[in-house]
This record gives structure tokens, sequence and C-alpha cells, in this order.
């Protein structure tokens, strides 16, 4: 069975991922401070691990018996990406959505790590019809996830049009649990 490190898995975004990868048959690695860590299981997350408390590769690296892990999916930043190349397994995988980590860090031919941008904007961003029917797709299907209970939407709180731009600074600092939805009436 495959395993995946999934960063700030309390997080909107981390949250899908790991039920995601649960729903798949992954053992799922996740990153959480020790108060989310009930919670980022409760999304199905095999192991959580304290980010603040904890250093994360000497941890990753000691449950897989010094392996490593076949995919990270980072959320977090670059030099998160970065630190992540160190936990990942010979031809694993990194996909990153808050900054690419800096490649040199990993030699050439020696992990044979691939990496994945993960830009969903850039499809809009440059008029890539196929590439938005796509997302549009992927999109249908996670709402059918979602209907079928098999994903949990994790709707942390509903807000006002008006509270969007305090939501908006709350989600800047990165400590958000689940989805914070704005309701337009």
């Amino acid at each position: 069975m495959q395993t995946i490190l999934i960063h700030g898995g309390a997080g909107g975004v981390g949250g899908f991922g790991v039920q995601l990868a649960k729903n798949a048959g992954k053992i799922v690695f996740s990153t959480a401070s020790a108060h989310n860590h009930e919670y980022v299981k409760s999304l199905g997350a095999d192991y959580v691990i304290d980010y603040r408390e904890e250093n994360v590769v000497e941890k990753v690296l000691e449950l897989t018996n010094g392996r490593g892990v076949a995919a990270v999916l980072d959320t977090v930043s670059a030099k998160n990406a970065t630190d992540s190349l160190d936990m990942i397994a010979y031809r694993g995988h990194l996909a990153h959505i808050a900054g690419a980590p800096d490649y040199t860090k990993v030699k050439p031919f020696t992990k044979v790590i691939s990496y994945h941008e993960v830009a969903l904007n850039a499809a809009h961003y440059i008029d890539d019809m196929i590439a938005q029917a796509d997302l549009a797709k992927m999109g249908d299907e996670l709402l059918a996830l979602v209907a079928e209970k098999k994903v949990a939407p994790m709707i942390e709180r509903i807000i006002s049009l008006k509270e969007v731009p305090s939501a908006l600074e709350e989600l800047s600092k990165r400590h958000v649990k689940g989805k914070i939805i704005a309701e337009i009436k």
C-alpha cells in the first residue's frame, strides 16, 4: 500500500487531501497542531505529526523504516516543500500549492522525484478550455463524493459577504480548521 504525507491536514485543502487519499486506500501521514490531531484522524489520517513539537522528517523516516513516503502534498510553503524532499522515497512525488521547492536540494540521478505544481487558477489565466472542463469534471466528482457522504465538506463556519475581508485575513495566517463558507444572499 502506498504512503502519502499531507501537510496541513486540518486545513481546507489538506483536509480534503487526507480524505481523498484514505478513500484511495493510501496510508496517510499528516502534519497538524496538537489540538487538531483527533480532527485530522477523524478525516482518515493514520498518523498525525505535531509539526511544532516534533521533527517531521525524523518522525516520517522512523514510521516508514527509513524509506520515506511515496508522495507528499505540501499546502504550506516553498520552504516546507523543500524540507519535504528529505521524506520522499525513491521514485516519489511532490505536489505543492504554496510554493515550489528548491529543486537543487536533490542531486540528479538519486531519488528520481517527480514534481507537480497545483495551480488551478492557471487553467483560467491561460484560457485553456480543455483544462477548465477537466477542472469542472473534478469539481463535480468531488461534490458527488460529498453528496454520497464519502467525503466530509469540513464546513467550520458560514459567514456573511461583509465578513469576507476578515475571514481572508484569518485564512492568511494559515491556522483555520476546515472551510469557511461565504453565504451570498
